[in-house]
């Protein structure tokens, strides 16, 4: 027989889990949304960092299209290719920066949210 303590299992001895226990599992599981939300932070300033230079490499392949008369519309394309990378980084970058401030089980602002 499985004995409870407020409704929670017994660990494999049978005894209830101690309340440390339980304080030390809610730190690492605060503890891990921290750092899940600091890399995610990350991420998008990398991210951020990469459309910066996507838009760096499409001001260099404009400005060899005007000195480049058989290759310009190659270039032109190039530059256009790398100005659809450079946004999509930065949408990407954006959704990086809202998943680290929502909540680690969803936004309690959210009519369906648990808490």
């Amino acid at each position: 027989m499985v004995y409870t303590y407020g409704g929670f299992p017994g660990g494999p001895d049978g005894q209830p889990f101690a309340a440390d226990e339980a304080l030390r599992a809610i730190q690492r599981a605060e503890r891990a949304g921290r750092d899940a939300r600091a890399s995610q932070r990350s991420a998008a300033k990398s991210l951020d960092d990469s459309a910066d230079s996507h838009e760096r490499t499409a001001k260099v392949y404009d400005e060899a299209a005007k000195h480049a008369e058989p290759r310009k519309a190659e270039y032109r394309e190039h530059a256009a290719r790398h100005r659809e990378f450079a946004q999509e980084d930065r949408l990407m970058a954006e959704r990086m920066r809202q998943m680290a401030e929502i909540h680690p089980i969803g936004d309690p602002a959210m009519p369906w949210h648990p808490l």
